[in-house]
């Protein structure tokens, strides 16, 4: 576990980020691509460290064969030197054999001519009973003098031939050492040179690797190098984002301040009017959410000034969304009074009858103002009726859209037709008497979802929304 700690701490996702031409790169550093950097770097150091060791055993083995080479070319040296001598030795005995055997010829052919003396001698004792005993007695014992002789000659002989042969046979082994000593000589001399190839070649190599090693090394610092000025963008690069994200912070924070300030003022022109403002807006208590569900696996990416960030742009994006909104639905609401002169004759709800003076419902306001007074949409829309409508005369309908409708009674004439899309305060027609009417004066009506509402509070809720900021006015337009 301390292991797996350890390395986890040393092998962390890192993130490279290059800024080129005020863009920025991120390069994703992980940790598989650390692990294969770091087994490549050991790799290269072990074949190196190879390359050392395999080299240091080569010159040992060589330096070995050197050694027996010498030895064998001492030997081979020590050999010749004892046939030299042992050849020497074999002349001097064929020269010492050969007297002896010019030494024997010369007794032999002694012994043959007193052999014939002796013969002669015994010859002439036949003949000459006179000749004298002591002659024949010398030449006895001159003949048992030469065969003394002879038999010593023959004895040296032996031994002549006996040293002869252990001479020769000393010479052909030392024939057969120095031959073996030749080969052996050969086969040494083949082998260092196949070692002599294979040491240049593994210098060669070695040549090579050190120029790998040498261009490895390099390369190495220039990463080094590298990474050192990435980091030192990197952290110029993050006081930047801090100084950004606290500038975009301070940005959204007003951005949201100045929302929720409209939002305050629409909701609360919305409410004036009587109406609900979450139920205009279609708020539902349950926000629709979704998708399939994947677990949830921490990169380490998201830094907390990040989801800090995100956090505040969620909330801006809902405050500018609800804001914009409530605009909409703000462009759709007749705020504004259907005459700019003009005041309220009859209110909204029960009243007195003008003309049968029974009590009774009225579902809009009168308003009388100058003759021919121009009658003005209240809001943008388009004209859905036009026409005569019994008790209201002539009448304009139209539609604003989102559940808004107006009517506008007694016009003398109207000015549009129906179909028309007409702006906030179009002129629509003009005011007038016509239908169940006491007198000159519009009947303007504001339905919702086909119920009935009070003009009036749209007139103040337009009256407090106009006030309140001059763009809600231009929405409005």
């Amino acid at each position: 576990m301390k292991l797996k700690a350890v390395l986890d701490k040393i092998f962390t996702d890192r993130q490279i980020i290059i800024s080129s031409r005020d863009h920025l790169k991120y390069y994703r550093f992980g940790v598989p691509a650390q692990a294969m950097a770091l087994t490549a770097l050991v790799g290269f150091g072990g074949l190196f460290m190879y390359y050392l060791a395999t080299d240091s055993s080569q010159e040992r083995k060589l330096a070995e064969q050197t050694a027996e080479l010498m030895s064998l070319q001492l030997q081979f040296q020590t050999a010749s030197a004892d046939l030299q001598m042992a050849n020497s030795q074999l002349s001097v005995t064929q020269s010492e054999l050969d007297q002896q055997y010019d030494r024997l010829k010369s007794v032999l052919a002694d012994r043959k001519d007193i052999e014939n003396s002796i013969k002669l001698a015994k010859s002439g004792s036949k003949k000459k009973s006179d000749s004298p005993e002591g002659k024949i007695r010398a030449l006895g014992e001159s003949l048992h003098a030469s065969n003394s002789r002879r038999e010593n000659l023959e004895t040296e002989v032996i031994e002549v031939n006996k040293l002869f042969l252990q001479t020769a046979l000393q010479r052909d082994r030392i024939i057969n050492e120095k031959s073996k000593t030749e080969q052996k000589l050969a086969a040494t001399k083949s082998l260092l040179g196949i070692y002599a190839k294979t040491k240049d070649d593994i210098y060669a190599e070695l040549q090579e690797t050190r120029k790998k090693f040498a261009s490895l090394k390099f390369d190495r610092q220039d990463k080094i190098e590298t990474e050192q000025k990435l980091t030192s963008e990197v952290t110029e690069l993050k006081s930047r984002l801090t100084k950004i994200s606290t500038e975009n912070n301070n940005l959204m924070a007003r951005v949201h301040d100045h929302a929720s300030e409209n939002i305050q003022t629409l909701t609360e022109t919305i409410i004036l009017t009587g109406l609900d403002p979450d139920k205009i807006l279609g708020t539902e208590e349950v926000i629709g959410q979704g998708g399939p569900f994947v677990s949830f696996k921490p990169t380490g990416e998201l830094l907390k000034t990040e989801l800090n960030y995100y956090e505040q742009v969620r909330k801006m994006e809902a405050s500018l969304v609800r804001w914009e909104s409530l605009q909409t639905i703000l462009r759709h609401i007749p705020l504004a009074r259907p005459v700019d002169v003009g005041y309220v004759t009859s209110s909204f709800g029960r009243r007195k009858d003008p003309l049968t003076k029974r009590k009774a419902h009225h579902a809009g306001v009168d308003m009388a103002g100058p003759r021919n007074s121009a009658i003005l949409a209240t809001a943008q829309g388009t004209v859905t009726f036009v026409g005569r409508n019994g008790a209201y005369g002539t009448m304009v309908t139209i539609n604003h859209g989102e559940g808004f409708k107006t009517r506008y009674g007694h016009l003398k004439k109207a000015l549009v037709k129906k179909g028309d899309k007409i702006d906030f305060r179009t002129q629509i027609g003009v005011m007038g008497s016509t239908g169940r009417s006491t007198g000159r004066h519009v009947h303007y009506e504001v339905i919702y979802e086909g119920k009935h509402l009070d003009p009036v509070k749209f007139f103040k809720a337009g009256k407090y929304a106009f006030k309140a900021t001059p763009k809600i006015q231009e929405a409005a337009k």
